[in-house]
């Protein structure tokens, strides 16, 4: 009986050691705060590589990468620490360069991540979590998400690489751009630098790895994190954020933004200088009869399209605003008919799709939400066909020019790039960018609604203050200057279907009292009055007067002695 003793008191035991366990699991698993309070942590990486082998014995890890940079640098360690060195390059992936088999990848991360943690410990450091508190890091549930803001590289923030003394060129070039632009050579088998040719990083890095070829993720860490490394190491003044904050934090993001309003501040004139790769500041929009059939062509083409590119340029942050991957012209790959290169998507649809920010309507559609312009264009029909006046303003006449021993112009004639720059130059040169609008005596200055009086006095509207506070509101812009050119473009944002006119049709022509049936397209005078107004005044966010406050518009009606 003695010696069964010990065996009844090994349960009491293992109750002992489990109590003991879960407070210390609890204890290293005590969540930090957010460090932003609406998206989490920029900085969590989940590490998950074994779900590549086949389902994971233990819920995926939950690593904060900038909190062990931070310990790191307390202790006088850098990323060699976790990282090695291949081809003068830190590997993005821990303690290893090669994939191995999953055995060796649990090993090598127990084995260094554990020890560290011991090593730290024994040394009275603090320290992450020691063997057998396997929960603390394979967290099922972790209460804090990972949160990285997206990073785009616009057009300050390249002026900034471009002109940065601390980014020399790898040749006698007298520009840097062959420091980050790359593309591979097949013969020669290596990547190499083609003036040119500098495309987006996207066009050969998808987001995820294929072939031999680097995820985005992995080819933007790559040269942009250890190129800012490689500076702080040789204490460069600037050399960009390298911890995942930096870049994808909101408080780095600030900070960057704020470096690049300091830059301009400092340029001549507060503009940026135009980045100089060839392309023209003008451009002829059109199909080039040299990639399809000018004969199909023909029957269906209309007018081209002067671009003007220069002022584009100006206006935007990144030429990806418009350019996909490449900055090759439109129908590279948006054919008549579509190709796989251009997501079978046609000329025409990228050019028109309202639904795309990198078609010309989609952008321009983006820019009618701003507040100026909101308050008119939010309930303009957006899906009925636009009429040929409207389509002109884009697709003008060709001039009646002479090119060099070509004589007159003519549909079927292939131009050269710097002929179709020519002629778009010209086409521009001719167009109004100033808003017309009639003389001011000319507008009335009060519109009295007097359809509808019953309960309600007749409602007043300051016509007049409205129409010339909408005119304000396009003042330097000269892409509404543009298209609001002609006079009495502007009445057309009240009195739609209408033609541009001084004196524009009555509602109450259109709109019957009451509500025809007939016509259930078209709403009642009362709702067509209500629609207008209150839906402008909610588009621009007015707060008086209010959807509600009736007499604010309306004086209610004295009552007359019984």
């Amino acid at each position: 009986m003695k010696r069964g003793r010990p065996l009844f008191r090994w349960p009491g035991i293992l109750l002992l050691c489990a109590a003991i366990s879960i407070i210390c699991i609890e204890a290293y698993g005590k969540k930090e705060p957010l460090n932003t309070p609406e998206s989490g942590r920029p900085d969590l990486v989940t590490i998950d590589t074994l779900a590549a082998f086949g389902k994971l014995e233990l819920p995926p890890v939950t690593f904060f990468h900038d909190k062990h940079t931070e310990a790191l640098l307390k202790e006088k360690k850098d990323c060699k620490t976790c990282h090695l060195v291949e081809d003068d390059k830190l590997s993005l992936t821990f303690k290893r360069s090669k994939a191995t088999r999953p055995a060796e990848i649990k090993q090598i991360y127990h084995s260094n991540c554990i020890g560290c943690h011991m090593d730290m410990a024994a040394a009275g450091k603090k320290s992450g979590p020691p063997d057998g508190m396997c929960r603390s890091c394979h967290n099922a549930e972790p209460k804090i998400a990972a949160a990285r803001l997206d990073v785009e590289v616009n057009k300050i923030l390249h002026f900034r690489h471009v002109g940065s003394k601390s980014v020399p060129s790898k040749t006698t070039d007298k520009d840097n751009c062959n420091r980050c632009h790359h593309v591979y050579d097949k013969e020669a088998k290596k990547i190499v630098y083609v003036k040119g040719k500098e495309a987006t990083c996207g066009y050969c890095h998808l987001e995820k790895q294929k072939d031999d070829v680097k995820s985005l993720r992995q080819a933007s860490h790559l040269e942009c994190v250890l190129c800012h490394l490689d500076l702080a190491n040789k204490e460069v003044k600037e050399t960009g954020p390298y911890v995942c904050a930096g870049c994808h934090g909101k408080d780095g993001q600030v900070l960057v933004a704020k470096k690049n309003q300091e830059a301009v501040a400092k340029l001549p004139d507060k503009e940026i200088p135009r980045l100089k790769a060839g392309q023209p500041d003008f451009a002829l929009i059109t199909l080039d009869p040299k990639l399809e059939s000018a004969k199909a062509l023909k029957p269906v083409l209309m007018n081209p399209v002067a671009f003007d590119h220069k002022a584009h340029e100006r206006s935007n942050d990144s030429c990806h605003v418009c350019h996909h991957k490449t900055v090759d012209s439109c129908q590279t790959c948006h054919t008549l008919l579509g190709k796989k290169e251009g997501g079978s998507v046609r000329f025409e649809e990228a050019m028109h799709l309202r639904a795309s920010k990198q078609s010309c309507l989609g952008c321009h559609g983006e820019k009618q939400a701003a507040l100026s312009c909101a308050g008119c264009h939010s309930h303009m029909d957006k899906i009925r066909r636009p009429d040929d006046a409207t389509c002109r303003q884009c697709h003008m006449p060709l001039p009646k020019t002479v090119l060099q021993g070509r004589g007159e112009l003519r549909d079927d004639v292939v131009l050269t790039p710097k002929q179709k720059s020519g002629i778009a130059e010209v086409m521009l040169k001719g167009r109004n960018m100033k808003p017309g609008v009639y003389a001011v005596e000319d507008i009335p200055e009060k519109a009295v609604i007097r359809e509808l009086v019953d309960q309600y006095e007749p409602a007043e509207m300051p016509h007049r203050k409205i129409v010339l506070t909408l005119m304000k509101g396009m003042k330097d812009n000269s892409l509404a200057g543009y298209f609001h050119s002609e006079q009495g473009t502007i009445c057309q944002g009240c009195h739609h279907n209408s033609p541009a006119a001084k004196k524009p049709p009555r509602c109450g022509n259109c709109h019957g009292k009451p509500f025809d049936p007939r016509q259930p397209n078209r709403p009642g005078l009362q709702a067509a009055f209500h629609g207008e107004c209150m839906g402008c005044h909610k588009a621009i966010k007015l707060a008086k007067p209010a959807a509600t406050a009736c007499t604010e518009c309306h004086k209610e009606k004295k009552k007359e002695p019984a």
